[in-house]
């Protein structure tokens, strides 16, 4: 067994060993609220006419978005389906297969799956650090996923961006590694409104990943409490139980045992 151990260990050290050494660049905190219902129907405005085009977000319905947006069906239909898709369905792309793999070379990612590995900072950073390559397909790049496939299409509501570049190590390679990105041109929203179409498209994809963290985190005062009580219970019937075992100034039950067993010994 202990020679397993040490195997499994001097494999695991390989591995590490054996990882190109990469710059990670910083990421941008940013704070959701999942309650938070004006962020969640900006959101899903910007996402539906933003990023449905290429995206799907097959782990959401329709149907599911009408209580936490705080819309009705009639609502949800006009204003979040614009694809007149039935209100029981998933939010799938508009694109066709056949044309991303065409023209793509793949299908884009859903982005259910996006967000449910990737933390809300990351989410937030890669959509606010898109600059200009020119060596890229897409004339762009980003900070946090470099030499990405998806063009920026926050452009015109952002503005163009260049890269702040700093020495570091990509695959293994010395190299000029993105940290951070600043303003080339302005576009037609201000920073901070940016900031606040960001942070609420977040928002909506890290509710769609985790669509009952809100409803957890209140059951679970609920439970931690009633845990809490059947440990008190617990405790008071341990109490009341052992009181008519033996005396109350007598030792305490396992030390008991311990007697009878030295006297069963003997």
């Amino acid at each position: 067994m202990r020679a397993l151990l040490v195997v499994a260990g001097m494999l695991a050290a390989g591995g590490a060993a054996a990882a190109p050494k990469t710059t990670q660049p910083p990421l941008e905190h940013v704070t959701v609220n999942l309650s938070d219902r004006s962020a969640l129907r900006d959101g899903a405005l910007y996402f539906m006419h933003r990023c449905t085009a290429c995206h799907s977000l097959k782990g959401a319905r329709f149907s599911e978005l009408a209580g936490p947006l705080g819309l009705s069906r009639k609502d949800i239909q006009r204003y979040i389906n614009p694809s007149d898709r039935r209100f029981l369905q998933t939010i799938l792309s508009s694109m066709p297969d056949g044309v991303a793999k065409k023209f793509l070379d793949r299908k884009p990612p859903d982005l259910t799956v996006i967000a449910s590995r990737r933390s809300p900072d990351w989410l937030y950073t890669y959509l606010t650090s898109f600059y200009l390559d020119p060596s890229r397909p897409t004339g762009t790049n980003n900070v946090v996923f470099h030499n990405v496939a998806m063009p920026d299409v926050f452009t015109d509501l952002q503005g163009l961006q260049e890269p702040v570049k700093k020495a570091g190590y990509r695959n293994g390679s010395k190299a000029q590694v993105a940290v951070g990105v600043q303003p080339l041109s302005r576009g037609s929203l201000s920073p901070a409104q940016f900031d606040t179409v960001a942070r609420d498209l977040v928002t909506f994809l890290d509710y769609t990943a985790h669509p009952h963290a809100v409803e957890r985190r209140a059951l679970g005062r609920w439970v931690l409490a009633g845990l809490a009580g059947l440990a008190l219970l617990s405790f008071l019937l341990y109490r009341a139980y052992w009181r008519r075992v033996m005396p109350p100034a007598g030792p305490r039950w396992w030390r008991y045992r311990k007697e009878l067993r030295r006297e069963d010994g003997a």
